[in-house]
Protein backbone atom coordinates (compact mmCIF):
# COMPACT_ATOMS: atom_id res chain seq x y z
CA UNK A 1 0.00 0.00 0.00
CA UNK A 2 1.74 3.36 -1.13
CA UNK A 3 2.59 5.82 2.03
CA UNK A 4 0.22 8.56 2.75
CA UNK A 5 2.06 11.90 2.16
CA UNK A 6 3.43 13.19 5.47
CA UNK A 7 1.93 17.07 6.81
CA UNK A 8 3.42 19.68 7.96
CA UNK A 9 2.00 22.43 10.00
CA UNK A 10 4.49 25.75 9.55
CA UNK A 11 3.24 28.56 12.39
CA UNK A 12 4.62 31.81 11.89
CA UNK A 13 3.07 35.54 12.19
CA UNK A 14 4.99 36.69 9.09
CA UNK A 15 3.56 35.59 5.69
CA UNK A 16 7.63 35.39 4.23
CA UNK A 17 8.62 33.03 6.95
CA UNK A 18 5.95 30.85 6.43
CA UNK A 19 6.44 31.13 2.01
CA UNK A 20 10.30 30.61 2.71
CA UNK A 21 9.30 27.18 5.24
CA UNK A 22 6.81 26.17 2.45
CA UNK A 23 8.07 26.35 -0.36
CA UNK A 24 11.40 24.57 0.47
CA UNK A 25 9.53 21.59 1.80
CA UNK A 26 6.16 20.99 -0.52
CA UNK A 27 8.04 19.05 -3.07
CA UNK A 28 7.99 16.19 -0.30
CA UNK A 29 5.54 17.19 1.94
CA UNK A 30 1.79 18.36 2.71
CA UNK A 31 2.37 21.72 3.66
CA UNK A 32 -0.30 23.43 5.99
CA UNK A 33 0.06 27.06 7.67
CA UNK A 34 -1.24 29.27 10.95
CA UNK A 35 -0.51 32.56 11.20
CA UNK A 36 -0.94 32.32 14.98
CA UNK A 37 -1.76 30.34 18.10
CA UNK A 38 -5.11 30.10 18.32
CA UNK A 39 -5.17 28.80 14.75
CA UNK A 40 -2.43 26.53 14.89
CA UNK A 41 -3.91 24.90 17.81
CA UNK A 42 -6.99 24.74 15.92
CA UNK A 43 -5.21 22.65 13.31
CA UNK A 44 -3.25 20.17 15.32
CA UNK A 45 -6.85 19.47 17.14
CA UNK A 46 -8.32 18.69 14.16
CA UNK A 47 -9.44 15.59 12.72
CA UNK A 48 -6.77 15.83 9.94
CA UNK A 49 -3.41 16.62 12.27
CA UNK A 50 0.04 17.35 11.14
CA UNK A 51 2.76 15.24 11.69
CA UNK A 52 5.38 17.73 12.53
CA UNK A 53 4.98 21.19 13.64
CA UNK A 54 7.55 23.67 12.23
CA UNK A 55 7.07 26.74 15.23
CA UNK A 56 7.96 30.10 15.68
CA UNK A 57 8.64 31.70 19.61
CA UNK A 58 7.96 35.59 19.18
CA UNK A 59 4.25 35.66 18.05
CA UNK A 60 1.44 38.38 19.56
CA UNK A 61 -1.56 37.26 21.81
CA UNK A 62 0.18 33.81 22.31
CA UNK A 63 3.82 32.73 21.79
CA UNK A 64 5.29 29.33 20.53
CA UNK A 65 6.09 28.44 23.90
CA UNK A 66 2.84 28.49 25.15
CA UNK A 67 1.63 26.86 22.07
CA UNK A 68 4.29 24.35 22.54
CA UNK A 69 2.90 23.56 26.08
CA UNK A 70 -1.02 22.91 25.23
CA UNK A 71 -0.22 20.87 22.43
CA UNK A 72 2.31 18.97 24.95
CA UNK A 73 -0.23 18.46 27.47
CA UNK A 74 -3.29 17.42 25.18
CA UNK A 75 -2.82 13.35 25.12
CA UNK A 76 -4.43 13.39 21.69
CA UNK A 77 -1.05 15.71 20.11
CA UNK A 78 1.69 15.42 22.71
CA UNK A 79 2.99 12.89 20.29
CA UNK A 80 3.02 15.76 17.09
CA UNK A 81 6.78 16.61 17.21
CA UNK A 82 7.99 20.15 17.33
CA UNK A 83 10.95 21.80 15.68
CA UNK A 84 10.64 25.61 17.05
CA UNK A 85 12.17 27.64 14.13
CA UNK A 86 13.02 31.09 15.50
CA UNK A 87 15.72 34.39 15.82
CA UNK A 88 16.06 33.99 19.55
CA UNK A 89 19.27 32.03 19.72
CA UNK A 90 19.67 32.42 23.28
CA UNK A 91 20.87 29.39 24.86
CA UNK A 92 18.24 29.75 27.37
CA UNK A 93 15.48 29.94 24.88
CA UNK A 94 16.72 26.98 23.28
CA UNK A 95 16.79 25.15 26.79
CA UNK A 96 13.62 26.37 27.57
CA UNK A 97 11.91 24.84 24.23
CA UNK A 98 13.62 22.09 24.71
CA UNK A 99 12.09 21.97 28.08
CA UNK A 100 8.15 22.01 27.00
CA UNK A 101 8.96 18.98 25.03
CA UNK A 102 9.81 20.55 21.31
CA UNK A 103 11.96 17.85 19.35
CA UNK A 104 13.96 20.63 18.13
CA UNK A 105 15.25 24.12 17.64
CA UNK A 106 16.46 25.76 14.81
CA UNK A 107 17.60 29.60 14.96
CA UNK A 108 17.05 31.99 11.86
CA UNK A 109 18.39 32.83 9.07
CA UNK A 110 17.66 29.17 8.51
CA UNK A 111 20.03 26.61 6.11
CA UNK A 112 17.83 24.93 3.92
CA UNK A 113 19.80 21.38 4.08
CA UNK A 114 19.77 21.91 7.27
CA UNK A 115 15.98 22.39 8.05
CA UNK A 116 15.35 19.27 5.57
CA UNK A 117 17.35 17.13 7.80
CA UNK A 118 15.68 18.33 10.41
CA UNK A 119 12.74 17.76 9.11
CA UNK A 120 13.14 14.54 7.88
CA UNK A 121 14.60 13.19 11.02
CA UNK A 122 11.72 14.17 13.29
CA UNK A 123 9.11 12.53 10.14
CA UNK A 124 10.97 9.35 10.13
CA UNK A 125 10.71 9.02 14.09
CA UNK A 126 7.03 9.82 14.53
CA UNK A 127 6.34 7.56 11.50
CA UNK A 128 8.57 4.68 13.52
CA UNK A 129 6.78 5.73 16.98
CA UNK A 130 3.50 5.76 14.62
CA UNK A 131 3.93 1.77 13.85
CA UNK A 132 5.27 0.90 16.80
CA UNK A 133 1.78 2.42 18.27
CA UNK A 134 -0.32 0.70 15.45
CA UNK A 135 1.25 -2.72 16.04
CA UNK A 136 0.99 -2.47 19.82
CA UNK A 137 -2.51 -1.63 19.54
CA UNK A 138 -2.97 -4.49 17.26
CA UNK A 139 -1.25 -6.87 19.75
CA UNK A 140 -3.29 -5.56 22.28
CA UNK A 141 -6.81 -6.30 20.46
CA UNK A 142 -5.29 -9.80 19.72
CA UNK A 143 -4.50 -10.14 23.62
CA UNK A 144 -8.36 -8.94 24.44
CA UNK A 145 -9.73 -11.96 21.60
CA UNK A 146 -7.04 -14.45 22.97
CA UNK A 147 -8.36 -13.59 26.85
CA UNK A 148 -12.15 -13.68 25.36
CA UNK A 149 -11.18 -17.01 23.73
CA UNK A 150 -9.63 -18.70 27.17
CA UNK A 151 -12.57 -17.03 29.42
CA UNK A 152 -14.72 -18.79 26.84
CA UNK A 153 -12.65 -21.95 27.32
CA UNK A 154 -12.50 -21.76 31.01
CA UNK A 155 -16.70 -20.98 30.92
CA UNK A 156 -17.00 -24.66 29.42
CA UNK A 157 -14.33 -26.25 31.19
CA UNK A 158 -16.16 -25.41 34.43
CA UNK A 159 -19.76 -25.66 33.08
CA UNK A 160 -18.75 -29.18 32.25
CA UNK A 161 -17.70 -30.80 35.64
CA UNK A 162 -19.96 -31.51 38.52
CA UNK A 163 -18.83 -29.02 41.49
CA UNK A 164 -21.50 -29.65 44.22
CA UNK A 165 -20.05 -31.93 46.78
CA UNK A 166 -21.03 -34.15 48.55
CA UNK A 167 -22.80 -35.00 44.98
CA UNK A 168 -25.40 -37.58 46.16
CA UNK A 169 -25.91 -36.90 50.07
CA UNK A 170 -28.48 -39.51 50.13
CA UNK A 171 -25.44 -42.36 49.40
CA UNK A 172 -23.64 -43.11 52.33
CA UNK A 173 -21.78 -46.46 50.60
CA UNK A 174 -18.86 -44.11 49.29
CA UNK A 175 -18.03 -40.20 49.25
CA UNK A 176 -16.38 -38.44 46.21
CA UNK A 177 -14.77 -35.39 45.80
CA UNK A 178 -13.00 -33.65 43.14
CA UNK A 179 -11.28 -29.91 42.31
CA UNK A 180 -10.03 -28.53 38.89
CA UNK A 181 -7.68 -25.67 39.52
CA UNK A 182 -7.39 -24.15 36.63
CA UNK A 183 -3.78 -22.05 35.16
CA UNK A 184 -4.23 -19.08 33.65
CA UNK A 185 -4.53 -20.31 30.36
CA UNK A 186 -7.16 -22.61 30.01
CA UNK A 187 -6.86 -26.26 29.09
CA UNK A 188 -8.95 -29.16 28.74
CA UNK A 189 -8.63 -31.03 32.36
CA UNK A 190 -12.08 -32.50 33.04
CA UNK A 191 -13.53 -35.25 35.79
CA UNK A 192 -16.91 -36.33 35.80
CA UNK A 193 -19.22 -39.09 37.58
CA UNK A 194 -22.46 -40.94 37.24
CA UNK A 195 -24.25 -43.97 38.21
CA UNK A 196 -25.04 -46.23 35.14
CA UNK A 197 -27.08 -48.16 37.41
CA UNK A 198 -27.99 -48.35 41.61
CA UNK A 199 -24.88 -49.99 42.81
CA UNK A 200 -22.62 -49.17 39.93
CA UNK A 201 -20.77 -45.63 39.73
CA UNK A 202 -18.86 -44.80 36.63
CA UNK A 203 -15.62 -42.19 37.51
CA UNK A 204 -13.75 -40.32 35.24
CA UNK A 205 -10.65 -37.88 34.65
CA UNK A 206 -9.20 -36.68 31.12
CA UNK A 207 -6.64 -33.96 29.64
CA UNK A 208 -6.80 -33.08 26.82
CA UNK A 209 -3.69 -31.82 24.67
CA UNK A 210 -3.30 -28.10 23.84
CA UNK A 211 -5.11 -25.11 25.17
CA UNK A 212 -7.84 -22.76 24.98
CA UNK A 213 -11.54 -23.29 23.58
CA UNK A 214 -10.39 -25.79 21.19
CA UNK A 215 -9.32 -27.84 23.70
CA UNK A 216 -12.20 -26.82 26.25
CA UNK A 217 -14.68 -28.11 23.04
CA UNK A 218 -12.64 -31.41 22.47
CA UNK A 219 -12.98 -32.11 26.32
CA UNK A 220 -16.94 -31.80 26.11
CA UNK A 221 -17.21 -33.81 23.27
CA UNK A 222 -15.35 -36.30 24.85
CA UNK A 223 -17.26 -35.99 28.10
CA UNK A 224 -20.36 -36.34 26.64
CA UNK A 225 -19.60 -39.68 24.64
CA UNK A 226 -18.21 -41.15 27.68
CA UNK A 227 -21.57 -40.07 29.59
CA UNK A 228 -23.40 -41.77 26.46
CA UNK A 229 -21.26 -44.69 26.46
CA UNK A 230 -21.03 -45.19 30.02
CA UNK A 231 -24.71 -45.13 30.70
CA UNK A 232 -25.04 -48.53 28.58
CA UNK A 233 -22.03 -50.64 29.18
CA UNK A 234 -20.41 -52.00 32.07
CA UNK A 235 -16.76 -51.96 30.34
CA UNK A 236 -14.51 -49.49 31.04
CA UNK A 237 -12.88 -51.40 27.81
CA UNK A 238 -15.72 -51.40 25.31
CA UNK A 239 -16.59 -47.78 26.98
CA UNK A 240 -13.51 -46.59 25.60
CA UNK A 241 -12.87 -48.05 22.72
CA UNK A 242 -16.10 -46.81 21.04
CA UNK A 243 -15.13 -43.36 22.01
CA UNK A 244 -12.06 -43.48 20.44
CA UNK A 245 -13.46 -44.59 17.36
CA UNK A 246 -16.29 -41.68 17.19
CA UNK A 247 -13.28 -39.33 18.12
CA UNK A 248 -10.68 -40.45 15.88
CA UNK A 249 -13.17 -40.66 12.73
CA UNK A 250 -13.04 -37.10 12.05
CA UNK A 251 -9.87 -35.87 13.97
CA UNK A 252 -8.84 -32.89 11.95
CA UNK A 253 -7.01 -30.93 14.24
CA UNK A 254 -5.68 -34.21 15.37
CA UNK A 255 -6.14 -33.23 19.12
CA UNK A 256 -6.04 -36.56 21.71
CA UNK A 257 -7.27 -36.56 25.17
CA UNK A 258 -5.56 -39.17 28.27
CA UNK A 259 -8.75 -40.54 30.07
CA UNK A 260 -8.95 -42.79 32.90
CA UNK A 261 -12.18 -44.21 33.51
CA UNK A 262 -13.59 -46.71 36.00
CA UNK A 263 -16.45 -48.48 37.42
CA UNK A 264 -17.13 -49.31 41.26
CA UNK A 265 -19.47 -51.74 42.42
CA UNK A 266 -20.80 -50.71 45.94
CA UNK A 267 -22.26 -53.64 46.83
CA UNK A 268 -18.90 -55.51 46.27
CA UNK A 269 -16.13 -53.17 46.00
CA UNK A 270 -15.43 -54.41 42.64
CA UNK A 271 -13.22 -51.27 40.34
CA UNK A 272 -13.42 -52.13 36.91
CA UNK A 273 -10.66 -49.86 35.12
CA UNK A 274 -8.91 -49.01 31.68
CA UNK A 275 -6.26 -46.40 31.64
CA UNK A 276 -5.75 -44.89 27.81
CA UNK A 277 -2.30 -42.44 28.23
CA UNK A 278 -3.42 -41.00 31.51
CA UNK A 279 -1.66 -40.85 35.07
CA UNK A 280 -1.38 -44.06 36.94
CA UNK A 281 -4.19 -43.23 39.93
CA UNK A 282 -3.28 -44.73 43.76
CA UNK A 283 -4.64 -47.03 46.11
CA UNK A 284 -4.47 -45.80 49.52
CA UNK A 285 -5.36 -48.89 51.33
CA UNK A 286 -7.33 -49.08 54.93
CA UNK A 287 -3.89 -50.49 56.42
CA UNK A 288 -1.57 -47.54 55.67
CA UNK A 289 -0.25 -49.23 51.92
CA UNK A 290 -0.26 -47.96 48.48
CA UNK A 291 -0.93 -49.58 45.18
CA UNK A 292 0.15 -47.53 42.14
CA UNK A 293 -2.66 -48.83 39.22
CA UNK A 294 0.51 -49.00 36.97
CA UNK A 295 -1.03 -50.28 34.08
CA UNK A 296 -1.84 -48.77 30.21
CA UNK A 297 -4.72 -50.51 28.01
CA UNK A 298 -4.03 -48.68 25.26
CA UNK A 299 -2.62 -45.17 23.74
CA UNK A 300 -4.39 -41.66 24.44
CA UNK A 301 -7.96 -41.49 22.59
CA UNK A 302 -8.14 -39.54 19.39
CA UNK A 303 -4.70 -40.70 18.24
CA UNK A 304 -6.31 -43.56 15.66
CA UNK A 305 -9.06 -45.33 14.89
CA UNK A 306 -10.03 -49.25 15.31
CA UNK A 307 -7.54 -49.78 18.81
CA UNK A 308 -8.89 -52.50 20.92
CA UNK A 309 -9.00 -51.39 24.58
CA UNK A 310 -8.68 -53.59 27.62
CA UNK A 311 -9.13 -53.30 31.32
CA UNK A 312 -8.03 -54.77 34.82
CA UNK A 313 -9.88 -55.17 37.86
CA UNK A 314 -8.98 -54.21 41.48
CA UNK A 315 -11.18 -55.59 44.81
CA UNK A 316 -11.75 -52.45 46.86
CA UNK A 317 -12.37 -52.93 50.73
CA UNK A 318 -14.12 -50.71 53.17
CA UNK A 319 -11.98 -47.20 53.94
CA UNK A 320 -9.88 -47.69 50.65
CA UNK A 321 -8.92 -44.73 48.96
CA UNK A 322 -9.21 -44.25 44.92
CA UNK A 323 -6.69 -41.17 44.11
CA UNK A 324 -6.55 -39.84 40.23
CA UNK A 325 -5.10 -36.75 39.11
CA UNK A 326 -3.89 -34.87 35.99
CA UNK A 327 -0.11 -34.49 35.36
CA UNK A 328 -0.56 -30.70 36.02
CA UNK A 329 0.15 -32.46 39.73
CA UNK A 330 3.13 -34.03 38.68
CA UNK A 331 5.13 -31.90 36.26
CA UNK A 332 3.90 -29.01 38.47
CA UNK A 333 7.74 -26.94 38.77
CA UNK A 334 8.93 -24.53 41.48
CA UNK A 335 11.19 -21.72 41.01
CA UNK A 336 14.39 -24.18 40.60
CA UNK A 337 12.81 -25.66 37.98
CA UNK A 338 12.02 -29.32 39.98
CA UNK A 339 9.13 -31.25 39.00
CA UNK A 340 6.78 -32.14 41.82
CA UNK A 341 7.03 -35.79 40.76
CA UNK A 342 5.72 -39.57 41.23
CA UNK A 343 7.83 -39.74 44.58
CA UNK A 344 6.47 -36.64 46.33
CA UNK A 345 2.96 -37.60 44.97
CA UNK A 346 3.13 -41.12 46.84
CA UNK A 347 4.83 -39.72 50.02
CA UNK A 348 2.30 -37.10 50.55
CA UNK A 349 -0.17 -39.95 49.81
CA UNK A 350 1.43 -41.60 52.55
CA UNK A 351 0.38 -39.30 55.38
CA UNK A 352 -3.49 -38.43 54.36
CA UNK A 353 -4.34 -40.75 57.69
CA UNK A 354 -7.95 -40.12 59.38
CA UNK A 355 -8.66 -37.49 56.00
CA UNK A 356 -11.89 -37.24 54.85
CA UNK A 357 -11.90 -37.33 50.75
CA UNK A 358 -12.44 -33.60 50.43
CA UNK A 359 -9.89 -32.97 53.28
CA UNK A 360 -7.39 -35.44 50.95
CA UNK A 361 -8.34 -33.27 47.72
CA UNK A 362 -7.76 -29.84 49.54
CA UNK A 363 -4.27 -31.06 50.83
CA UNK A 364 -2.92 -32.57 47.93
CA UNK A 365 -3.96 -29.51 46.08
CA UNK A 366 -2.05 -27.82 48.58
CA UNK A 367 0.77 -29.32 48.88
CA UNK A 368 1.34 -28.99 45.30
CA UNK A 369 0.78 -25.15 45.23
CA UNK A 370 3.18 -24.66 48.34
CA UNK A 371 5.65 -27.00 46.46
CA UNK A 372 5.43 -24.57 43.28
CA UNK A 373 5.66 -21.83 46.12
CA UNK A 374 5.72 -18.16 43.65
CA UNK A 375 6.60 -19.95 40.55
CA UNK A 376 3.68 -19.66 37.93
CA UNK A 377 1.00 -22.42 37.24
CA UNK A 378 1.77 -23.83 34.18
CA UNK A 379 -1.08 -26.73 33.48
CA UNK A 380 -4.56 -27.39 35.53
CA UNK A 381 -4.40 -29.20 38.76
CA UNK A 382 -6.79 -31.73 38.81
CA UNK A 383 -7.59 -34.28 41.79
CA UNK A 384 -10.23 -36.20 42.47
CA UNK A 385 -10.97 -38.74 45.28
CA UNK A 386 -13.30 -41.56 45.85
Amino acid sequence: MEQQQQKILVVDDERFNINVLVDLLKPEYKMMAAKNGVQALKAVQSANPPDLVLLDIMMPEMDGYEVCRRIKEDKKTRDIPIIFITAMGDTGDETKGLELGAADYLTKPISPPIVQARVKTQLERKRQRDELKQAYEIIESQKQRMQDELNVGHNIQMSMVPRTFPPFPDRDEFSIHAVLNPAREVGGDFYDFFFIDENRICVVMGDVSGKGVPAALFMAVTRTLIRARGTEDLSTASIITRVNDEISRDNKEYMFVTVFIAILDLVTGQLTYSNAGHNPPYIRKVDGGTVRLDKRHGPVIGAMPGLAYQEDKFELNTGDLLFIYTDGVTEAKNLEDEFFGEERLAESLASIDGKGVGEVVEYMIDVTKSFEGDADQFDDITVLAL
